[in-house]
């Protein structure tokens, strides 16, 4: 078991224990032990391997939950969770994958009215029966009707892209140890770096023909990770991993491997463009290469398949069939679109000032290995009170520490002094102009009042993008996949209220936000708008978010050009 499952029990336990009345400081243990995990830039799996006692250098991690990391990478489960949820009623941990949600209200449900899963918090929502609990009323039972709405309309068989991909490298990985193994790599949705990944494609092709792929398939279905074995072939095996992501693995000729990474990379929509075009040209195209009749002219790089088609190399990302193929055939080239290596900073990023796991000083060494040239320290304002926002007087205390780091620090990175400030029901920023007016980056965001109608949402939008001091509009949707839908309001007119008062708008790299999406990034862009791509990061591994951000920011098509954050510090600053 990985990071994020060990981390997901720890969390489950804390859960558990909280809704059975456990005293605060077991239940607070796990949940500190959970995001401690969670957070770590190290794999636990490797730890364990190469020598347990190195957990006991984890802060927070005792000798109880050592021998838990230990028997959960172990074994893969836990004896005191199984043994709790053997006690719960099916469905009411389910519960707390509802917005606003948690343990207490969990408890309160159970204990008075016996609910014991969504189907019926449902059918008691609609019959009236919660609004008379304590701390209950017709508005919270609204809201509860909602959030059932919001979780059925996700898929529980997409993961989001970080998860694959985790497991996607570590299969590739171990798969390069094969001695068979000559070429490898993922193919489908994971590689288009799309949001949410159905499952994982591997191809590979063999160093010997006809004595290798029995070798390599075995090799393929003894991994560690493994769960079930669903299909064993000559050239073909699938397998579902422990984390419940399916995992195919194709063995291909070496003179195929472009044609089938190209089939396997898809979209769908887009493989049936160009096989269209190649019937235009007398030509067939498929996993197995490029044909005129019988004869193969092409297949062994993916270069040959557009080549033959009479396209340039369409990067993965673009391959929706959203326009880029008439580009490639009108324009015979395209853009460079941004890469990871153009980022040369961060403006959005939290300390222990706020919510933030670690100090401004750890954040900028984090930085200083990236070789950025600067950063924006942005921890929330007051409003945020979960989160332990920042007052004038912590904020104060922040910019002197700032100071203090930009003169210890000087030659090898400078730090901005940021805040990402709460916009208000009526659209007001959550510090006064006195404040705003100092800070070199202010950044706003809506973390609250996110039910209100389309059209007031819009005008609150708006006006707090009109404020003078406003910079940047952080994740503007408030959308997090797979649990909580955007927030409904006019995009279009954000985007223009953005251009307009030269707002820019955030690429959040987060993987459970990664917002904005391609879609309204690419609306924007062709409107004029600004971007930023940002981590959001709440701890040391979180600044490796970027790489998401800017898998979004091509397929939306962005160049270097249009992101903020690709300039150096001298040329952002003239954009301040």
């Amino acid at each position: 078991m990985d990071n994020k499952g060990i981390a997901a029990v720890f969390e489950e336990i804390g859960n558990m224990l909280d809704i059975n009345g456990v005293d605060f400081f077991r239940v607070n243990a796990y949940r500190k032990a959970a995001r401690t995990v969670e957070n770590l830039a190290i794999d636990l799996r490797q730890v364990v391997d190469r020598n347990p006692q190195e957990l006991d250098k984890i802060p927070g991690i005792g000798k109880v939950l050592k021998e838990k990391i230990i028997e959960l990478v172990q074994t893969g489960k836990c004896k005191e969770h199984e043994e709790m949820k053997s006690s719960f009623p099916p469905g009411l941990l389910e519960m707390m994958n509802l917005r606003g949600v948690g343990p207490k209200k969990i408890k309160l449900f159970f204990s008075e009215l016996k609910i014991t899963n969504i189907k019926k918090l449902k059918e008691a929502a609609e019959k009236h029966q919660l609004r008379g609990l304590e701390k209950m009323g017709e508005k919270s039972e609204e809201e509860i009707l909602k959030a059932i709405e919001e979780y059925g309309s996700f898929s529980s068989t997409r993961h989001i892209i970080d998860e694959a991909l985790q497991e996607a490298e570590s299969y590739v990985e171990y798969m390069r140890k094969c001695d068979g193994v000559q070429q490898i790599q993922y193919a489908g949705s994971l590689r288009r770096w799309q949001e949410t990944i159905g499952d994982i494609d591997i191809l590979v092709t063999v160093k010997d023909p006809g004595k290798s792929h029995e070798k390599v398939i075995k090799y393929f279905t003894e991994y560690s990770e493994i769960l079930k074995v669903v299909a064993v072939g000559e050239t073909r095996s699938a397998v579902i991993l422990k984390k419940g992501i399916n995992v195919d693995l194709r063995v291909v000729a070496e003179e195929s491997f472009g044609a089938a990474l190209h089939y396997f990379t898809g979209d769908k929509n887009h493989n049936v463009k160009i096989r269209d075009l190649a019937k235009k040209k007398g030509l067939k195209v498929n996993e197995y290469g490029v044909f005129k009749g019988e004869k193969s002219i092409g297949g062994k790089t993916e270069e040959e398949i557009f080549k033959a088609v009479g396209l340039p190399f369409i990067i993965p990302e673009l391959r929706k069939n959203d326009g880029e193929i008439e580009y490639g055939l009108e324009h015979k080239s395209f853009p460079k679109f941004i890469e990871l290596s153009d980022i040369k900073a961060d403006l959005h990023c939290h300390s222990t000032y706020s919510d933030g796991k670690n100090s401004i000083e750890e954040m900028a060494g984090v930085f200083i290995k990236k070789g950025y040239q600067y950063f924006a320290m942005t921890d929330h304002s007051s409003i945020m009170g979960v989160t332990g926002g920042m007052g004038s007087k912590e904020i104060k205390q922040q910019w002197e520490e700032i100071e203090k780091l930009n003169k210890k620090l000087k030659g090898k990175i400078h730090i901005l002094k940021g805040c990402e400030v709460d916009i208000l029901k009526n659209g007001e920023l959550d510090f006064s102009d006195d404040i705003l007016k100092q800070l070199d980056v202010v950044i706003i965001s809506a973390h609250m009042f996110n039910r209100m109608t389309y059209e007031e949402q819009t005008k609150r939008l708006i006006a707090a993008i009109e404020n003078p001091y406003s910079m940047i509009l952080a994740h503007p949707t408030g959308r997090l996949i797979n649990k909580r839908a955007e927030m409904e309001f006019d995009m279009e007119k954000i985007i223009e209220a953005c251009v307009q008062n030269k707002v820019a708008l955030e690429i959040n790299s987060n993987p459970s936000r990664l917002d904005l999406t391609d879609k309204y990034v690419r609306i924007a862009k062709t409107k004029g708008a600004k971007f930023v791509i940002d981590t959001d990061s709440h701890a040391l591994d979180h600044t490796g978010f970027m790489k998401f951000g800017v898998g979004i920011a091509r397929r939306g098509w962005l160049t270097k050009d249009d992101v903020l954050n690709t300039r150096n510090l001298a040329q952002f600053d003239t954009w301040l």
